[in-house]
């Protein structure tokens, strides 16, 4: 049950944070069509989202393994990176240029 509230509010705040961030930048999405800026919320929340279930499962799955005397993986330095990159608020902008990138790729090898 305890797993569950905190599941709650962490996609509380995410929707909360993805809210400020899009309200933040609302005035480049003036007379652009709706389905831009819910395209812009969800992948701000699902930004923040990412970060608070990564920031969950480390604080409370892997601290306290560290903290018995388990080594460090560089999965937990992975985690630490996607875990800093999405409360900054980056993930979402990498995301986007990622799938650009393919995208562009796609376009140029079907074209032929």
């Amino acid at each position: 049950m305890n797993n569950l509230i905190i599941l709650g509010i962490v996609i509380i705040t995410s929707l909360v944070l993805g809210l400020i961030k899009y309200g933040s930048l609302a005035d480049q999405y003036k007379g652009k069509p709706w389905q831009s800026k819910f395209n812009e919320i969800w992948n701000d929340f699902v930004n923040f989202l990412i970060a608070g279930l990564v920031g969950y499962f480390f604080v409370f799955v892997r601290l306290p393994l560290l903290l018995k005397g388990e080594s460090l993986n560089l999965s937990d330095f992975v985690l630490l990176v996607v875990f800093m990159l999405g409360l900054f608020g980056h993930l979402c902008v990498m995301s986007k240029n990622i799938t650009d990138g393919i995208t562009a790729i796609f376009k140029r090898v079907l074209e032929r």
